[in-house]
């Protein structure tokens, strides 16, 4: 019945273009068989009696809205709640069923003059579909046959809206309007009654769906009267019901002398259902009978899922950003297709060929490197389709950087869209199975010289295998708006998915548009706050719940400036204790990460420019109110904001956030809404437009900026949410473990440089180091890197190494005097 009822609503709604509808299910064989449909109409609105007496919702509703309740339902006690429907079939208990949102067609209600009409908050929904009537055909009685047409204006305006029984909102009206309503004789009840319907009907035609005004519905139904005079001699008609509620003695039914008598087929009342029910549960909710109707929803939603088309989503991370994406994004395309998130290092390439459509989300690592489980071992499928294995990927990639490049620049002034292939040097075609379609979105940073490589040769590789790029890939720069360009990338790619596969019909594209709305972290002022806590994670877990790597505690032995005194160069030997964690146990050649630790002088700086700093040695957290579109309407509550984990205001920045990176030109513009000075506001309005210029002739820190424009009133939580993550520094190992075991060596080069400002800068991590003593420790995370061993290590070898090769040279210069060693 659920199923027949949700096609009809579905059917007659027509988005607004309504058609008239019946769907009749099995007649009655006797009194204790009945199929029957409790709700008066397939779309009510609830009401809800409070304990004052008064009544929310649509009063007409109230003992229907107590027995769903009763049944299980979950009333969000608003105004205008959508009721579910009890369904009885044969006989039995009624079941109840929620009507999915995207099937109710509502029309807010406004006015075409007055703009405070829409702050009344009304709307109705579109069909009125009769539910509780009884057919009588021929003797046979069908006691649940749905019926539906269109509203007329007054229907709504006058008996929904201006009955004294339902939402009766004359009065409410009538004040806005400013009337007169100490005496009736003013009319203000008739001037209020008609811009009401003025409204309604207004609102309708806006939105075009299908509505009719009682002028023209009387003399439609007077030209009915007159051809069924004609044809059959008479015409039975009920004169309460035909002539409108409004401006009666206008219209011609008025004055249409009228028989009401009975004439079969016909629709007659019935008794409410609930009077005369003999339950066969216990109180009327037999636990079996729920499950049943869940089990029974849920096959419904198996077959309308097994329709659609298929979209898998894969992502591969290296701090966990791509996954978060990849699931938001899968909350918006399950809308109107079957999507699925697999991460890459999962997803069995086999299955590529039978794929519909794939969306990739993927970050870039490091200079250019597949992230962490996008990489594969090279023996894991034996299929042609390795190819799209990352360690292929990684190969094939290199050789196109020069075509890649310029993609890059030449994607900024193109248009979206499927593109063709005249922008990649393609390495020849392909021989594997075709792919049909797909969409890459990469998330970079452009402090790299190799931004979205891996995401720009995943796209390439794609089209190579056949593949249609339904929409351009997209971009996100970490220091720039990354957020921001991934909302406008899944917008634009789920439509023209939708596009693509002539589903967008079906779809609300404005509803799945709030899946990106109810994940966005944009700051604002009333969004976020900080809580004190009274425990905070370990810096190593801290850290791991950040970047999503195992990070351990390394103890500094002996740190010895290389260059000697007079040289203006610095570059620092460090010896680390490893503490036995066999974690970091490591080849020559490999590579370690360092988590860095920003300056402190720079950090106590930028807690004096809070405007609410909390105490030094106070653990806080930061709270997001979180809104979600549920089917119990919106829900607020505040949520743990987890970019940041518990810890003082003085860990965070110092090693949590980059404090040290100029601020993007979206956090230059929060700056300017908080400045207090215009000619501040003014001033950072134009650097976040003059951007690059500014970033790269000055290069400053938080810091600066806030002390060249001291009006800016900085709240704690725009910092703690929006500045980037202090990412890793990634050195080569300078040493062996065959002769240092227990140790790792570093040789870190010291950067340093003058702003135009001539003020001195260093890199945060050689900032940091020099300051570490011999009970100190720094946090280190190996990363394995691709180094070829000498295979015959007796033997002479020669080697030139310029750069960071200088430090893998001496590890492995190292392991072969070991391996020499008898």
């Amino acid at each position: 019945m659920f199923n027949y009822i949700c096609n009809h609503i579905k059917y007659a709604t027509n988005k607004g273009n309504l058609r008239s509808a019946i769907t009749i299910f099995p007649q009655r064989t006797d009194s204790k068989h009945d199929f029957r449909i409790w709700n008066a109409q397939l779309i009510r609105y609830a009401g809800y009696k409070q304990p004052d007496g008064t009544i929310l919702g649509d009063p007409a509703n109230v003992e229907l809205t107590e027995i769903c309740i009763q049944q299980g339902w979950k009333a969000p006690h608003g105004r205008f709640d959508i009721l579910p429907l009890l369904l009885q079939a044969n006989g039995n208990d009624p079941e109840l069923f929620e009507i999915p949102p995207e099937l109710v067609l509502e029309v807010p209600i406004r006015h075409p003059k007055f703009e405070w009409f829409k702050d009344l908050g009304l709307k109705w929904y579109g069909l009125p579909a009769v539910s509780n009537m009884l057919l009588e055909i021929g003797g046979l009685e069908f006691s649940a046959c749905p019926f539906s047409g269109w509203y007329m204006g007054t229907e709504i305006g006058v008996r929904d809206y201006c009955d004294n029984s339902r939402y009766n909102i004359l009065e409410q009206v009538a004040k806005k309007m400013n009337l007169d309503m100490r005496k009736t004789s003013s009319l203000w009840k008739d001037q209020a009654l008609v811009e009401i319907n003025i409204a309604v009907l207004y609102s309708f035609q806006s939105d075009k769906v299908t509505i009719v005004d009682h002028h023209s519905a009387t003399e439609s139904f007077i030209k009915h009267m007159e051809n069924e005079y004609r044809c059959r001699g008479g015409c039975p008609a009920d004169w309460v019901w035909i002539v409108p509620p409004m401006s009666g003695s206008i219209t011609p039914v008025f004055h249409q002398e009228m028989l009401n008598y009975r004439l079969t087929p016909s629709f007659e009342y019935q008794p409410d259902p609930w009077n005369t029910h003999v339950w066969k549960g216990v109180n009327g909710t037999p636990t079996k009978k729920r499950a049943i109707a869940v089990k029974f929803s849920a096959k419904l939603m198996g077959q309308a899922m097994a329709k659609r088309v298929k979209a898998t989503i894969l992502y591969a991370t290296e701090t966990g950003k791509s996954q978060v994406y990849a699931k938001t994004l899968c909350e918006i395309f399950k809308h109107a297709f079957d999507a699925k998130v697999m991460s890459m290092d999962e997803y069995d390439i086999v299955h590529l060929e039978h794929e519909t459509m794939v969306l990739v989300v993927t970050s870039t690592f490091g200079n250019g490197d597949p992230p962490e489980n996008g990489e594969q071992e090279p023996h894991a499928h034996l299929s042609p389709l390795l190819i799209l294995d990352a360690v292929a990927v990684h190969r094939s990639y290199k050789v196109r950087f020069n075509s890649v490049s310029s993609y890059s620049d030449a994607r900024k002034s193109s248009s979206d869209g499927p593109d063709s292939r005249d922008n990649f040097e393609s390495t020849g075609t392909l021989h594997a199975p075709p792919l049909r379609r797909f969409s890459v979105f990469g998330l970079g940073s452009r402090a790299y010289p190799h931004f979205c490589a891996f995401a720009r040769a995943v796209d390439t590789l794609l089209e190579e295998l056949g593949g249609e790029r339904i929409l351009r890939m997209g971009e996100g720069d970490e220091l720039c708006g990354q957020e921001e360009s991934f909302r406008t990338w899944a917008k634009k790619v789920f439509k023209a998915a939708c596009d693509v596969f002539c589903v967008g019909d079906d779809v609300n594209i404005e509803k799945a548009n709030n899946s990106l709305i109810s994940n966005d972290r944009s700051w604002k002022r009333s969004k976020f706050r900080l809580t004190y806590v009274a425990e905070a994670p370990e810096l190593t877990q801290g850290l791991y719940s950040i970047h999503k790597k195992r990070v351990y505690a390394a103890r500094l032995i002996t740190r010895q400036n290389l260059q000697s005194p007079k040289s203006s160069r610095l570059t620092i030997f460090l010896r680390l204790h490893t503490n036995g964690h066999q974690e970091l146990q490591y080849l020559p050649g490999d590579h370690l990460g360092v988590f860095p630790g920003n300056h402190e002088d720079l950090v106590n700086a930028l807690i004096d420019r809070l405007e609410d700093a909390p105490p030094a040695n106070q653990l806080v957290k930061v709270e997001l109110l979180e809104e979600r579109n549920t089917a119990l309407g919106v829900i607020s509550n505040w949520t743990d904001e987890n970019r940041v984990p518990p810890c003082t205001i003085f860990q965070a920045f110092k090693y949590y956030l980059d404090i040290t990176t100029p601020p993007t030109p979206l956090l230059l513009q929060q700056f300017a809404l908080l400045a207090t000075s215009d000619k501040e506001k003014k001033r950072l309005q134009v650097l976040s437009k003059e951007y690059e210029e500014w970033k790269w002739s000055k290069n400053p820190t938080i810091v600066e900026v806030l002390e060249e424009f001291p009006s800016v009133q900085m709240p704690s939580t725009l910092l703690l949410t929006q500045l980037p993550l202090l990412q890793p520094r990634y050195y080569s190992i300078s040493s062996s473990p065959e002769m240092y075991p227990g140790e790792v060596h570093l040789t870190v080069a010291v950067v340093s440089y003058r702003t135009r400002g001539t003020m001195l800068m260093q890199g945060s991590v050689e900032t940091g180091l020099p300051n570490f003593c011999t009970c100190a420790s720094t946090e280190v995370s190996k990363q394995p890197w691709s180094w070829c061993r000498w295979t015959q290590p007796r033997r002479p070898c020669s080697r030139q190494d310029t750069g960071e090769d200088t430090g893998r040279s001496s590890g492995a210069a190292m392991e072969s005097l070991c391996l020499e060693a008898p």
